[in-house]
């Protein structure tokens, strides 16, 4: 029984996932996977960024390598531990129900690295590191130093309250993945029988709607498609979440059952926060998909397009999300178009006019007849009509940004004169012009979710219409999905879909009116402020000037 529990121990929690092999030095990264750390070494090496960072091989969240080295990265004592018991259990056959109890007799008085003839009995809160006296006296004089047996308890209590309000939010991740991928399942049984339906109903007058056979099953197979590439990005971020969160909790339940004491210690500050941080992330209910089915049609009647049926794709209400449960009565959302695969370019030019030297765009909006542009470097706001003929220019002192109401105000903020001030679109000022700030200026919103940008967390917030947070995109600076680098201008279209300019990506990110990830509008330098025009089509100022109009849905 000894040797099969070893082997099944070894297998599972002693393996690592690089090399295959028992741990060797096994090593904590951030996200709570364990490697041998000559493992994680090469594999940091051979795969760090110029921003020196790498990816866990398990997880793939993005880590910094420390800047002492990967030798700070905290050894994991649950592989020591494992060892030490499973030593115990071979040479004594030890109850295979193991107490917690048991674990601290085994895993007490951990010795120093650098005295090894003495215990590690004091914690440095200034360090956050376990030590014994002598260390102490030394490299922590005048530090905050308390004994181990007197902290260890409120700590192990610390954990299990995070833990606690933690694990729900496993099983909802666990649930949300669950309901993906029986969703896929569905998905492919229903395609599966409408192309079937779609044959049948074809073999019986093949030789008039050959073509026309092709052209449904060419519907059905670009509508799933293109579902599934939406839905593929919301599957992968929730399976990493998950993974994530699983993997974090996994090493808080076994720190706090057979941690020792400075384990505890050493784990406690960055387990916490980390826990913490997992618990308010939010999970997104699962859109249900618009069901596509095959409707086939009487043969008697004329037309051969009768005759071979339609394909129909019946749209049925989403399920609220927890946050959105909150929300008063929201209507019914609408048909959503279908996304071009690559948004096309139907027209572009440059505003720059004669006797600019140099261009730096901050704003732009839209009305139905005219485009209003913020020139700061020229300090003027340039007027021109959709296609790019100018009118006229407003100069102001250091504009920023502007914004047009639904009562035909142009209002224009001014970092020069710290005012907002308030036009005819038409260019005159009008009377109530007046100082401070001004919430079209600032915020972008459909009727039922407000957006705006966090450019200093690389975070865009979409609000409640009053004002409660239902979701947040990015958070993290970098390149990769859900990632962002100085978002800048937002907007929303008249379906609720959400547009920002990842500037620092030089890119466009599209997301649904739940906040789930569409796609990237490449091909851009500096994107700094978007519209939609009257035209249902997306208009992006670059910063130097260019701007460009977006055919983006079918």
């Amino acid at each position: 029984m000894a040797q099969a529990l070893a082997a099944a121990f070894t297998n599972k929690l002693l393996t690592c996932s690089i090399c295959l092999g028992e741990y060797e030095d096994p090593r904590v990264l951030p996200c709570y996977h364990t490697f041998c750390y000559g493992c994680i070494c090469d594999h940091a090496t051979q795969n760090m960024t110029p921003k020196r960072t790498f990816l866990c091989p398990l997880c793939r969240e993005e880590i910094q390598f420390p800047r002492e080295g990967l030798g700070k990265l905290k050894k994991d004592f649950r592989i020591h531990t494992t060892r030490e018991l499973l030593s115990q259990q071979q040479q004594h056959e030890v109850p295979s129900t193991i107490k917690e109890t048991d674990v601290q007799e085994v895993t007490h008085g951990t010795k120093c690295d650098k005295h090894p003839s003495n215990e590690q009995k004091y914690y440095c809160e200034d360090d956050d590191i376990v030590v014994c006296g002598d260390c102490a006296l030394t490299d922590h004089y005048r530090h905050g130093i308390v004994q181990i047996k007197e902290a260890v308890n409120t700590n192990r209590n610390k954990i299990k309250t995070v833990l606690v309000k933690t694990l729900p939010k496993l099983d909802m991740f666990k649930e949300a993945v669950a309901k993906e991928i029986a969703s896929e399942i569905q998905e492919s049984q229903i395609r599966a029988d409408s192309i079937n339906k779609i044959k049948e109903q074809a073999q019986r007058i093949r030789r008039f709607v050959d073509q026309k056979e092709q052209i449904l099953i060419s519907e059905v197979n670009s509508a799933y498609d293109i579902r599934k590439k939406q839905e593929g990005t919301n599957k992968d971020t929730l399976e990493l979440n998950h993974a994530s969160l699983q993997s974090a909790c996994n090493f808080a339940q076994e720190l706090i059952t057979i941690g020792s004491a400075s384990d505890i210690m050493i784990h406690t500050k960055a387990l916490t926060e980390r826990l913490t941080v997992m618990e308010k992330m939010p999970v997104l209910t699962p859109d249900i998909p618009p069901q596509i089915t095959y409707s086939p049609g009487d043969i008697s009647t004329p037309g051969l397009e009768a005759m071979l049926g339609e394909v129909i794709e019946q749209s049925q209400p989403p399920r609220p999300s927890r946050l959105e449960e909150n929300l008063p009565n929201p209507r019914p959302a609408p048909h959503l178009p279908v996304f071009l695969e690559k948004a096309e370019c139907v027209h572009s030019f440059h505003p720059k006019l004669k006797d600019d030297k140099s261009m730096f765009v901050t704003g732009l909006a839209i009305d139905e007849q005219h485009m209003f542009i913020v020139d700061n470097s020229n300090k003027r706001t340039k007027v021109f009509t959709h296609v790019g003929q100018f009118k006229f220019d407003i100069k102001f002192n250091r504009p920023f940004d502007v914004a047009v109401s639904q009562t035909g105000h142009l209002y224009i903020t001014s970092h020069g004169e710290k005012c907002v001030k308030v036009y005819s679109t038409k260019g005159s000022a009008s009377d109530n012009d007046g100082s401070g700030s001004t919430v079209e200026a600032m915020w972008y919103h459909s009727e039922q979710t407000r957006s705006y940008i966090d450019w200093f967390t690389h975070c865009v917030h979409v609000l409640s219409p009053t004002g409660d947070q239902l979701y947040h995109y990015g958070g993290t600076e970098g390149s990769g999905v859900g990632q962002l680098r100085s978002p800048q201008g937002v907007c929303t279209d008249s379906y609720g879909h959400i547009f920002f300019a990842d500037m620092g990506n030089h890119r466009i990110v599209a997301l649904s009116p739940q906040g789930q990830f569409i796609r990237y509008f490449d091909g851009l330098v500096y994107p700094i402020a978007v519209a939609i025009n009257p035209f249902g089509q997306l208009v992006v100022a670059e910063v130097e000037g260019k701007v460009k109009t977006f055919q983006y849905f079918q």
